[in-house]
């Protein structure tokens, strides 16, 4: 008889200790401050951020002090202080007092009179230094109530407070400790340097400028084979004794090489898709590059054919030889060894041309290096993408030189001109009339 009783009991207690326990809850969360949030003006750390604390208090906190209780590691020592105080949307005028504890990392803010309840509170901390590791850290903030009647002041907490930024890249620690450097300082004091080489910028350029680097490369590297096979294939067109198919390649060449490419990037780019003719941009550039360099290496292949002594084809015939059989055999791989460096020096020229791309939005090497300049105000850009281009142009330059000097050596047996006296179109056969696609390529563009 005596259980359910005593289960009614228990029951009815736990019943009034929830209630005490939703009304302690429902009272604590009627006095708090509302909306609380903290921000920060910086997406990477160890640098100085300026914090940004906004919060209402409730309806009996007419507070006269706030404290921020920085976690480790930041160090506010250098911090200031600004309050924006608001009732509704009035803004109240306020008189406050700062103090920092550089030890405990606290920093408070004292009102000199109470502030009313029901303000809205924005507190800027500036110049606060946060570590370089970034995450999710929380702020801790507590806030001092006017004591009523003969009770002490209360304090309160705001909890949950939270703010995340993101470990600075390499570049960017390394650029902040330049700028702390004194020959840094004095390299920047001269305005040509300052402007064109600063350090700061440089070290923040290069790993950005190096995905564009490599989008130039892929442009050219995709777009050089297919003019290889274009060129070839255009000059068997240009040497044939079938008139309709050698107008056509003649005209081809001629339109191509009489126009800039910068006109037919824009005839592909916007002409095409005027008409409703859309592709991919990558694409779309390849094919611009292998259009426009097919037609100069038909000429190169061309001129490399025809410089081939005809004994050569008569030697084949006499062993019983097909024309495209004397072609493939003999004829090509002479011709491809003899126009080798001015093939070479056509890669170089469409490597640069890539840079054309950025007038229409690509963003190659160019592009970025504009946009770097854009939101630095500084041409440091500018210097770090022509040291991409020379990484590519000086090497092959280079290797254009020794395949002349051996190319000469193996055709004559004798040593090519070195220096300003060596011919602008080549060396050996490669020279003279027939031959001087490269003086062609440069006079034509």
């Amino acid at each position: 008889m005596g259980h359910p009783n005593r289960r009614r009991t228990l029951r009815l207690f736990s019943l009034a200790i929830a209630g005490i326990v939703l009304t302690c809850a429902f009272a604590t969360q009627a006095i708090a401050m509302t909306g609380a949030k903290v921000t920060v003006d910086r997406d990477t750390g160890g640098q100085l951020t300026r914090f940004t604390f906004a919060a209402t208090s409730g309806q009996d906190e007419p507070v006269t002090r706030i404290d921020f209780l920085f976690p480790e590691g930041f160090d506010p020592a250098d911090a200031k202080v600004d309050v924006t105080l608001l009732e509704g949307l009035k803004r109240l005028s306020t008189s406050f007092e700062q103090s920092i504890d550089p030890q405990t990392g606290v920093v408070s803010v004292m009102f000199d009179a109470p502030v009313p309840p029901k303000s809205n509170y924005l507190i800027q901390v500036r110049d606060v230094m946060t570590p370089i590791a970034g995450g999710t850290y929380e702020l801790p903030v507590q806030y001092t109530v006017e004591a009523s009647g003969t009770s002490s002041p209360e304090v309160r907490s705001v909890s949950g407070l939270t703010f995340k930024y993101n470990t600075p890249p390499r570049e960017e620690v390394i650029s902040r400790w330049l700028d702390s450097q004194a020959w840094v300082k004095m390299w920047n004091s001269v305005k040509v340097l300052d402007l064109f080489l600063k350090p700061q910028q440089f070290v923040r350029a290069v790993p950005l400028l190096f995905a564009g680097w490599l989008m130039s490369l892929s442009l050219v590297l995709s777009a050089f084979p297919i003019s290889i096979m274009g060129g070839l294939g255009t000059a068997f067109m240009k040497m044939s004794k079938v008139p309709p198919v050698r107008w056509l390649a003649s005209i081809y060449i001629n339109v191509i090489r009489g126009t800039p490419l910068f006109l037919q990037i824009f005839v592909v780019f916007i002409g095409l898709r005027t008409t409703g003719l859309r592709f991919p941009d990558y694409l779309s550039a390849v094919v611009v590059l292998a259009f426009n360099s097919s037609a100069y290496l038909a000429e190169i292949f061309r001129a490399g054919i025809q410089s081939i002594s005809k004994g050569q084809f008569e030697a084949a015939s006499s062993l019983g030889m097909t024309y495209w059989q004397a072609m493939r055999y003999v004829i090509i791989p002479q011709t491809v060894r003899r126009v080798l460096p001015t093939m070479t020096s056509e890669f170089i020229l469409l490597f640069k041309d890539t840079a054309l791309f950025a007038a229409v939005g690509i963003f190659e090497l160019m592009l970025r290096s504009q946009n770097f300049v854009a939101r630095s105000g500084n041409l440091t850009a500018y210097v770090v993408a022509a040291l991409y281009y020379l990484i590519i142009t000086i090497p092959l330059i280079n290797l254009v030189g020794r395949l002349e000097y051996k190319l000469a050596q193996s055709e004559h047996g004798v040593t090519a001109p070195t220096g300003k006296r060596r011919a602008r179109g080549g060396v050996g056969p490669l020279s003279g009339p027939d031959f001087d696609a490269t003086a062609a390529k440069h006079e034509s563009r």
